[in-house]
């Protein structure tokens, strides 16, 4: 009879425990934005994700840099070059910010997280200087690079734009979108954060997408 009331009380205090941990974690996530609230805030969310179709660049270490590398993780992809005069290092800049941001109001959704800049001037953007520019603003950032063709293939599947645009003094400059790509742990195009992003709309938007995703 003890053996049989000490296993009641035991199940009961499990599931209670159930409860109450389900209630915390309830109260303790942010509310789910609608995606009109999201687009409000600056990221703009796919009602479907994307499928890009399979790809091959080189990283900032040489080595090949392929869709798998978006696999399991949400993924901010900005494409940019290093020679751009204010809108690559202030996305980047931001971009870093969004993570400190993040860390600190839910430290497992930033771990989530993984960042690359594909460069739009793979011309003058080897892999050693992209890995440079990259690591000066997250150590563990990622730069690619590759063919113009195999650039711009991926550049269009994600609606990001891009031109060259030529200078008197010989140089040029590459013209485009300064949007911050989402692509889901699955490797499909998510959504994206519009241009010019704010560090605390994107911790906000993104930890709605997180939530959204594991319901």
């Amino acid at each position: 009879m003890q053996r049989n009331i000490a296993n009641t009380v035991i199940s009961l205090v499990a599931f209670m425990a159930l409860i109450v941990g389900l209630l915390v974690h309830r109260v303790l996530s942010p509310p789910a934005m609608t995606n009109e609230q999201m687009l409000e805030n600056g990221l703009f969310v796919y009602e479907v994700p994307r499928r890009i179709s399979d790809f091959t660049l080189t990283n900032q270490d040489g080595e090949p840099f392929t869709q798998d590398w978006f696999k399991g993780k949400w993924s901010l992809v900005f494409f940019g070059y290093t020679y751009c005069p204010d809108i690559c290092p202030i996305t980047m800049a931001t971009i870093h910010q969004f993570e400190e941001t993040l860390a600190k109001v839910d430290k497992d959704a930033a771990a989530k997280v993984q960042v690359a800049m594909i460069s739009v001037d793979p011309e003058r953007d080897t892999p050693e200087r992209l890995g440079d520019y990259v690591r000066f603003f997250g150590a563990d950032y990622v730069g690619a690079t590759g063919e113009y063709i195999d650039v711009f293939n991926l550049a269009r599947q994600v609606n990001v734009a891009f031109g060259y645009q030529p200078q008197e003094d010989g140089t040029y400059l590459v013209n485009h979108s300064g949007e911050v790509v989402l692509i889901n742990p699955e490797g499909h195009f998510h959504g994206f954060f519009k241009s010019p992003q704010d560090p605390n709309k994107m911790a906000a938007t993104f930890r709605s997408v997180l939530n959204l995703w594991q319901m």
